[in-house]
């Protein structure tokens, strides 16, 4: 386990937490994000890769719209 960089004397532990930030005028809430909270002073660092991944979706391209095409028997 890794020592908090905030207080140097508690460990931090895997948890998942509720990740909220304004996403410019949306309020974006995600429950169960996953994190390293320390056992000392409760603070909270998400983790690095769910931030990545949750960049990535935020700023990549909305999916394009495709209509599904029904054959008539």
């Amino acid at each position: 386990m890794n020592i908090c960089p905030v207080c140097n004397s508690g460990r931090l532990q895997r948890r998942t937490m509720t990740y909220i930030e304004w996403y410019g005028k949306e309020l974006l809430v995600i429950d169960r994000m996953p994190a390293l909270v320390c056992d000392a002073c409760d603070e909270q660092v998400y983790d690095r890769n769910a931030m990545e991944t949750l960049q990535r979706l935020l700023w990549s391209p909305p999916p394009t719209k495709t209509r599904a095409t029904v054959s008539a028997k």
